[in-house]
């Protein structure tokens, strides 16, 4: 049986929630990621922040320029990223604290069913006892795993193939 464990990503970027808004901001972007896991000083898992949770704060404090555009100026821009006048703060302000996790040993067919049924693009794997962060699934790792799966399948039969994508 495939579980998370075989497939999650164990270098994982993470966030303080002391950050400033910049600071994440910069980390998303030198990182080339949507969101990261926030952890407090000992590695437990304390929420997730994502590009949307930023934005959607910006929005909130009434942000009059457009979101887009100034997105798409910051990410062009060589010297770095930042949006001025969005989310100022720190990121336990705006980071979402109701984090969609699993464990190491959940299936990968669970892990799509969180993802599917809560509509977010990452599981953050943890420890059971500790809640520390072990690693994270993303809706890419997904698409991995079913890219693979015709090739694993060829020559099985239809309920043995159905197992080696849900297992």
């Amino acid at each position: 049986m495939r579980s998370a464990k075989s497939i999650m990503s164990t270098h994982v970027i993470t966030a303080r929630p002391t950050m400033t808004c910049d600071e994440v901001q910069q980390l998303l972007m030198i990182n080339k990621i949507s969101g990261a896991p926030v952890v407090d000083s000992e590695g437990h898992l304390v929420g997730v922040i994502s590009v949307s949770d930023i934005l959607a704060s910006g929005l909130n404090m009434g942000v009059s320029d457009s979101v887009e555009q100034a997105l798409l100026d910051r990410m062009l821009a060589q010297e770095g990223f930042h949006l001025e006048g969005i989310a100022e703060g720190f990121v336990s302000d705006f980071m979402t604290r109701d984090v969609v996790r699993a464990f190491p040993e959940t299936s990968v067919h669970r892990l799509a069913e969180l993802m599917l049924h809560h509509r977010v693009h990452r599981v953050i794997i943890v420890e059971a006892r500790t809640n520390q962060v072990k690693g994270i699934v993303t809706s890419f790792d997904l698409l991995k795993v079913l890219k693979e799966a015709p090739k694993a399948c060829s020559g099985h039969m239809p309920n043995q193939c159905k197992t080696l994508v849900s297992a």
